[in-house]
């Protein structure tokens, strides 16, 4: 696993060895109310935008995305850290008919 730390250095190495066709890493840790908790981010940095250089993932650069959320791997972390956006469960907890049936209780009241 190839690590960029996220130092000035690093960042521009990082951002002059970027591959478009490949994923990369960050590990960041979130606070919830259960406990602070690492989790992983993918970066696919796939776009060219002029008359900047280098790779862009959205809105943001390769340099940018090391410096702000580094440092960068190469490889996808361990099953110990879960992905950022991961879904817990495939619960749905409010159905389109729950939200009307809120929307028009609450008119009702504001027509009184």
């Amino acid at each position: 696993m190839t690590e960029w730390e996220s130092s000035k250095r690093g960042a521009k190495k990082f951002a002059r060895e970027v591959d478009p066709n490949k994923t990369y890493y960050t590990i960041e840790t979130t606070a919830n109310p259960w406990g602070d908790e690492k989790v992983w981010r993918p970066w696919r940095f796939d776009q060219k935008k002029w008359p900047m250089s280098g790779w862009w993932a959205g809105a943001v650069s390769a340099e940018g995305a090391c410096l702000r959320y580094g440092p960068m791997y190469d490889e996808r972390p361990g099953s110990h850290i879960r992905p950022m956006f991961e879904c817990d469960d495939d619960q749905v907890y409010a159905t389109p008919a729950d939200i009307l049936q809120v929307r028009n209780s609450r008119r009702a009241k504001a027509r009184r």
